[in-house]
């Protein structure tokens, strides 16, 4: 199956207080929304914000409860609508390894205190680990800890430890799985996803690059049935090893965008010791059908994509790939202060689907007014009207009779122009869409190659 066409597009004209730019934040998506905790630049952030795709709407929730501290580089997952978040650096050099709840339907706080392992330790403060939902289940692994008991004296140690946190149940407990096969080499800062295949029954965990000295571009699989690690063979050109880059599943594919990658040498080959590094916009995709990295087909401009970054959040809606802030690699000459992104895009994977209805509201000798359900993730709405020359002795359409005679359809090729709709009003809340849309259409007497709708991204 070939590669989809790819745009980006950037998110311009959003209401709201936008947050301030930052790195080392993290971001899940409840439906149409993208919450972001954390990160910072000028220091680490407890705040919460987030942002409606569907109304181009960011928004502060008013959080109580147990607010965890400011942490960066930590694990955020959400299951349902009850998001964890778990570790992170709290301060420099000083790391966390609590676990907090946020119930996002009343946006409340609670610090969890899960059991240790049996007769074993749970989880060493760390940060730059993943943190993945599989079914009733967490997935911790990797990390970077501190082995010094003095914050300003940092002692790093790179992980490649398993533990899983059931989630269902009163009581929640650190395990530590068995495992076959060889684990992946410690490392922090790498991605992990969740995937199950078409014609398998279980989910495999996907462990991708990170740093472990100098960045990683290796790629490691956990059958989460029988608990086995195994290297798969990958085909097509692999991308640079990177470190703090984003990971995100649509469909089959797994979309890496950016992160930490090193300077290529003269044969091509990225140091073994890196000496220099540098971050990237670069966007790669995983089939994690065939294992193979596909090339991609993007569309539109080179200058219409996203700047490069590293430490960035990101999240996938509708079909969507949304990255937002992360620093840019660069520092400011007077203060040697991180600079960091403000900027959010989308990345468009698909094209909308068309509205599965058109109806016809009312009709007079000069106008139409139609109605039909809008899209999320559509722009803009193109409406073709066929002239229908109805024969003498037919009886004349009523209203359910003439919605029939409207079918929805993709746009058929042609070098005729489409009868083009008013601008849409649509109603939006910050939590849910109001899906209403109604449209006033102009008759004509051309003849078009068909009577459709469609949507443009």
């Amino acid at each position: 199956m070939a590669a989809p066409i790819l745009k980006w597009k950037r998110v311009n004209n959003t209401t709201g207080q936008a947050p301030r730019p930052r790195h080392g934040h993290r971001a899940v998506a409840i439906k149409d929304l993208m919450i972001v905790f954390g990160g910072g630049n000028e220091g680490i952030v407890d705040e919460l914000h987030v942002f409606n795709t569907t109304s181009n709407q960011w928004f502060s929730p008013p959080v109580k409860g147990d607010i965890p501290p400011g942490c960066a580089a930590y694990g955020f997952v959400c299951d349902g609508t009850r998001l964890l978040v778990f570790g992170g650096m709290v301060e420099y050099g000083k790391y966390s390894n609590e676990l907090y709840e946020l119930a996002a339907s009343k946006w409340e706080w609670k610090r969890l205190k899960p059991r240790s392992p049996k007769n074993q330790q749970p989880p060493c403060p760390r940060l730059g680990h993943s943190f993945t939902l599989i079914g009733n289940k967490v997935y911790l692994f990797g990390g970077l800890a501190n082995d010094s008991d003095d914050p300003k004296n940092n002692i790093p140690r790179y992980l490649n430890d398993l533990y899983t946190l059931e989630l269902r149940g009163t009581s929640m407990m650190w395990d530590i799985p068995h495992y076959n096969g060889q684990p992946p080499p410690p490392r922090e800062s790498h991605t992990a996803v969740a995937y199950t295949g078409k014609n398998d029954k279980h989910a495999r965990l996907i462990v991708y690059g990170g740093m472990s000295g100098c960045r990683l571009g290796d790629l490691w699989q956990l059958d989460i049935e029988t608990m086995t690690w195994s290297k798969p063979i990958v085909q097509g050109l692999s991308p640079l090893p990177r470190s703090l880059h984003s990971a995100t599943l649509i469909g089959h594919r797994m979309l890496v965008f950016g992160g930490w990658v090193p300077l290529v040498m003269d044969d091509n080959k990225a140091a073994t010791h890196e000496k220099e590094w540098k971050c990237t916009n670069t966007l790669a995709s995983l089939n994690l059908e065939t294992m193979t990295w596909e090339p991609l087909a993007m569309d539109g401009f080179e200058d219409a994509v996203p700047r490069a970054r590293a430490g960035h959040c990101s999240v996938a809606i509708n079909n969507r790939l949304y990255i937002w802030s992360g620093r840019d690699g660069y520092r400011k000459a007077w203060n040697n202060q991180v600079v960091c992104c403000k900027d959010l895009w989308f990345l468009e994977t698909d094209k909308p689907p068309a509205p599965s209805r058109v109806q016809l509201i009312r009709a007079s000798t000069n106008s139409l007014e139609v109605h039909w359900t809008s899209l999320p993730t559509a722009d803009s709405y193109v409406l073709q009207i066929q002239k229908y020359d109805m024969p003498p002795s037919s009886p004349q359409m009523t209203g359910a009779s003439a919605q029939s005679q409207m079918p929805v359809s993709p746009v058929p090729s042609s070098g005729q122009a489409p009868v083009l709709p008013q601008n849409v009003p649509s109603t939006f809340s910050s939590q849910s869409l109001i899906s209403q849309s109604v449209a006033k259409v102009e008759p004509t007497t051309a003849q078009s190659p068909g009577k459709c709708l469609t949507c443009c991204s």
